[in-house]
């Protein structure tokens, strides 16, 4: 193990950076699944959370457009395609009532990457990036008559991630990575039905995260 680690490090100080500078655009498939923490039911007659929301799975594609620079440095706009998740929590003394949170997101982000090769056709990357995240809330409680308001948003979004690049040739790189997407607080509108005390006084909040692990296509112009 010792020197099959001492042969990886003489690999990337010794290898020059496969990839040629200039222009590219990539299209990525993600194995997406988003999670509400810090759900909250606003109401001022819960008293507790008795089930916590679920995460949520779906694929979802993105697509970007970047310029690779000298010594393995790469910035891109990247826009990821819309994906729906729902989340259901019950409280109590509503126990007996499901209030569903459903989220569509989609995220236009900057990202920066660095890779590190590990020989001439095959390299590490680290990446970060931030952006913005367009949110669509809505939900309800109990069933789909007594609605929650709809709420549109857009929140501030970073990510970070870790991947690999194989260079297949000149003009085309394959990878595969993971990343993690924090989007911020999400909420609903107040409640439109009736409730116990007659007044527009809940709503469902959380905040909403994602992690990916994504197969990238690359190709440069």
């Amino acid at each position: 193990m010792q020197k099959l680690s001492s042969l990886l490090l003489l690999a990337a100080i010794s290898t020059p950076y496969a990839q040629a500078e200039g222009w590219y655009g990539s299209s990525k498939l993600n194995s997406t699944r988003q999670n509400l923490s810090s759900a909250l039911l606003t109401s001022p007659r819960v008293t507790h959370q008795i089930d916590a929301p679920d995460s949520n799975k779906a694929f979802t594609g993105s697509f970007a457009a970047g310029y690779a620079f000298a010594e393995g440095w790469r910035l891109e706009g990247e826009y990821t395609t819309r994906n729906s998740s729902t989340f259901d929590a019950y409280w109590a003394p509503f126990n007996a009532n499901v209030n569903r949170l459903e989220v569509d997101s989609q995220r236009l982000m900057l990202n920066g990457y660095k890779n590190i090769p590990l020989n001439d056709w095959l390299s590490f990357y680290g990446m970060a990036g931030v952006g913005v995240a367009q949110i669509d809330t809505e939900g309800y409680q109990g069933n789909p008559n007594r609605q929650f308001a709809s709420n549109r948003q857009y929140n501030f979004a970073y990510s970070v991630g870790l991947g690999l690049d194989a260079k297949v040739s000149e003009k085309l790189t394959l990878g595969t990575g993971w990343r993690y997407v924090d989007m911020g607080p999400v909420e609903t509108g107040y409640n439109t039905f009736v409730n116990r005390a007659n007044a527009k006084d809940e709503q469902l909040k959380g905040k909403l995260k994602e992690q990916n692990v994504f197969f990238e296509a690359r190709l440069s112009f």
